[in-house]
């Protein structure tokens, strides 16, 4: 596609003007890295992904303007547009998105402080009195485990204490027939020692 002078003059200054709005775009990028913070990696991510697409628009402008042709003034007038709108605006844009981000912090910050105010008092009303229920409960709770607590050894030691009882009863009882037989061959035992030795 052959262009006149005139129409390639036009073409070199709409990729200036496409130039800088890219650098424009990418300011955006800047100050919205501001606003939230990034770790690197994201960085790099947000970079590649912003140039694809910066590759992406100058040639769909191309493919318009020029049938696709790519010509090494327009790549020119991009990179030309780019570099004087770093120069030039890029330090301004930055220095006012800085100070309207300050003044919109300050702002949701009165505003945060206003409505939280009314909490805030009733806070400060309320918080002795639940301080004294809470060292209250906390006593409370503590009587009521010192008492559990008491109760469960005295139950331990009654159970203990019963348990000793029914051993010594079981002991003294003979614990059955065999106890009976055993006790019968002990007695028996003297008797005849005492026969052997009348024998001998």
């Amino acid at each position: 596609m052959i262009l006149s002078l005139q129409g390639q003059a036009q073409l070199f200054l709409l990729t200036v003007v496409l130039g800088g709005g890219l650098g424009l775009a990418y300011d955006c990028l800047r100050v919205f890295r501001r606003i939230i913070w990034h770790k690197r990696l994201w960085v790099q991510i947000e970079d590649g992904i912003f140039w694809l697409c910066a590759v992406f628009f100058a040639f769909a402008v191309m493919l318009g303007a020029n049938a696709g042709e790519i010509r090494f003034f327009a790549v020119l007038g991009i990179l030309g547009g780019m570099g004087l709108y770093f120069l030039a605006l890029s330090p301004l844009v930055i220095a006012v998105s800085d100070r309207v981000i300050y003044v919109v912090k300050k702002i949701l910050f009165l505003l945060f402080t206003i409505v939280m105010t009314p909490f805030r008092l009733v806070y400060l009303l309320f918080r002795p009195p639940l301080r004294k229920v809470g060292s209250f409960c906390g006593k409370f709770r503590k009587k009521v485990l010192h008492s559990c607590n008491f109760y469960a050894r005295i139950k331990l030691n009654t159970i203990r204490r019963d348990w000793h009882m029914a051993v010594r009863k079981k002991r003294k009882s003979g614990d059955g027939p065999n106890a009976k037989k055993a006790k019968a061959k002990k007695r028996n035992k003297p008797r005849r020692r005492e026969k052997n030795k009348k024998s001998r």
